[in-house]
């Protein structure tokens, strides 16, 4: 009667009720770059706040593994097909690369866990600068697409589409913009502060000791709203009547082939960590935003944001994958 009663029991569980999944080994956090840079600060932090607050059962480990422009991440992740214990960090950078062609990995060979971060892009000029806004930037280039020099890090990378965006919005032939590129967004700000480029487009975090020195201003940020604490007095693009928004996000893709418990586990400890009080600290050091998105959510937006960035590469012929 009693292995009946049990029986009976088992088979009213809601499925799944007793398929948690958790991990039963050491969790590694894949990061596409050298120590000491963005993605490593994300990374870092991250499994610090899992260890405190024990968020993850068991050890954690962070694995930098630089090369190929987030390739050779992208490469061992794609190894281990179905097992929740890698995640790796990323950004949109290995989204832009596989459409223009220098990656073979797209974000559906993968499981997105979360987008975290919203990283926006600025529009900066110097302090003696003519140009006093987003709207006289597009006024120049609208009369003369290579009148100003906008430095950027890459061709099709995260910063010149951001420009691109806001050039289309204002009806500037983007094919004619003068674009040169740095190996750097510190680069390029050297050269705004020297006066050989005109505008320097990057994200704002780099930005804010030259803005507090009063050597820089920004005159457009990218976002969809104004940002916090000291640029809540720099409009962003829409205001200046631009349809232009762009979100350099960072966050976290797994194997293909996780399971629904896997995403499930990793849903509630990415959520976690967003809601953690020392990682939006960090978020506002680094003047970055909290983006969270749960799995689903983030698959949503990287399909709506995928689409769009396909037609704005091909446009500029820039796309290798539309």
């Amino acid at each position: 009667m009693a292995g009946a009663a049990l029986l009976a029991a088992t088979l009213l569980m809601p499925l799944g009720a007793d398929a948690q999944w958790k991990p039963t080994g050491q969790v590694e956090i894949v990061v596409p770059n050298s120590p000491g840079g963005g993605n490593d600060t994300v990374a870092r932090l991250m499994q610090k706040i899992w260890r405190e607050r024990q968020l993850v059962a068991g050890p954690s480990a962070v694995a930098n593994k630089p090369g190929g422009a987030g390739n050779v991440t992208l490469n061992y992740i794609s190894q281990k097909q179905g097992d929740g214990h890698f995640v790796a960090i990323v950004s949109v950078t290995q989204q832009l690369n596989f459409i223009i062609g220098t990656s073979t990995f797209k974000y559906q060979d993968f499981t997105p866990l979360a987008v975290m971060i919203g990283d926006y892009v600025a529009f900066a000029v110097r302090a003696d600068s003519p140009l006093k806004s987003g709207k006289d930037v597009i006024a120049r280039l609208k009369s003369d697409p290579g009148a100003l020099s906008a430095g950027v890090t890459a061709i099709g990378g995260n910063n010149h589409i951001a420009l691109v965006l806001a050039a289309k919005s204002g009806g500037v032939d983007t094919k004619k913009l003068k674009a040169p590129v740095f190996q750097s967004s510190g680069d390029s700000i050297t050269a705004l502060l020297g006066a050989h480029i005109d505008v320097h487009v990057g994200s704002v975090g780099p930005l804010m000791s030259h803005v507090h020195a009063g050597s820089v201003r920004i005159v457009a940020i990218a976002s969809e709203q104004r940002l916090p604490g000291p640029l809540a007095q720099v409009p962003t693009w829409r205001e200046q009547g631009i349809d232009a928004a762009f979100n350099t996000w960072r966050g976290v893709w797994g194997p293909k082939g996780m399971s629904a418990e896997q995403i499930a586990y990793w849903d509630q400890v990415l959520g976690q960590v967003s809601k953690a009080d020392d990682w939006n600290q960090a978020l506002e050091k680094n003047v970055w935003v909290n983006d969270y998105k749960n799995s689903r959510d983030t698959s949503r937006y990287l399909d709506a944001l995928d689409a769009e960035l396909k037609v704005v590469l091909k446009e500029l012929g820039l796309a290798k994958n539309p």
